[in-house]
């Protein structure tokens, strides 16, 4: 799946939502099938959300080829940092695509038409990742609980071709951790600092706060944490990935309740593939 650089975001603009609502309600009330209508209305209530709340981070290169090397180990969807329940997370990296990460809750998006939410209704928490591929528009929900990993992710998805999504909602998770260590606080830029490659175009995106999240080499970060940097022989390191951890027992006196991130290394040795041989009796 190819995703796309642009979120369009002009049918929920003021001036334009109210009309496009009344279509996607009927639609939904008369012939909409049930996929197609909670992609519509969550793709909706996401950007309509985003356009009066929302900000967006743009991340840089080397950031994101970091953290698609490094793990997360137990962190939990009630740790993740959230820098706001609405994200348009851009990467400078040309092959990544743009997305929108949505945690606001149900009673939260009716705000965003003027509307309540039914008190007595039950529901689910879920999260929202809304995308643009070169056919259509793309949804994936999830649910907000638990150990963030792929597997849970995945639980209950029917749709098989939803995996690359999944990946890149895992990559948006990380960039979150990433922004919330205190050395790693994104900086607000303007959109005339917009000038990295693979700038998306704009289609009614909306005027909101930009935060850009920066790369710091990978001993700036590892100073501070306590960690010493190996300096024995390397002549067989074939790289290291990276991780993140959250410190839950009573003995990480200075460390507990604190995410940690440690870098991945690039090895000194390409890792030697194993050769296998066809013997013919």
């Amino acid at each position: 799946m190819k995703f796309s650089k642009n979120i369009d975001y002009r049918e929920v603009q003021d001036g334009e939502w109210k009309s496009y609502y009344a279509n996607l309600e009927y639609a939904v009330k008369n012939w909409m099938s049930k996929t197609d209508a909670h992609i519509g209305l969550c793709s909706f209530f996401s950007k309509r959300y985003h356009v009066k709340f929302g900000e967006q981070i743009v991340v840089q290169k080397e950031v994101s080829d970091d953290l698609n090397q490094t793990d997360l180990q137990e962190i939990t969807f009630e740790e993740l940092p959230v820098l706001n329940e609405s994200l348009e997370f851009y990467f400078e990296d040309p092959k990544l695509g743009t997305f929108l990460l949505n945690f606001a809750s149900p009673g939260q998006l009716m705000t965003a038409v003027g509307g309540k939410f039914p008190s007595d209704f039950k529901y689910n928490r879920l999260g929202i990742l809304c995308y643009a591929n070169q056919e259509e528009d793309g949804v994936l929900t999830f649910h907000i609980g638990g150990n963030i990993c792929k597997q849970i992710l995945k639980e209950h998805l029917k749709d098989e071709t939803l995996s690359e999504a999944i990946d890149m909602a895992f990559l948006c998770f990380k960039v979150l951790i990433y922004a919330s260590i205190p050395k790693l606080t994104p900086q607000r830029i303007t959109k005339k600092q917009l000038k990295f490659g693979g700038k998306p175009k704009v289609k009614g995106r909306p005027n909101l706060q930009i935060n850009r999240v920066v790369y710091l080499p990978r001993a700036e970060i590892m100073s501070g944490q306590g960690i010493t940097e190996d300096t024995g022989r390397v002549n067989n390191f074939y790289g290291r990935r990276g991780f993140m951890r959250t410190y839950r027992h009573d003995r990480y006196k200075k460390m507990k309740g604190k995410i940690q991130y440690i870098p991945p290394v690039v090895g000194t040795k390409p890792k030697p593939k194993t050769i296998y041989k066809v013997v013919h009796a």
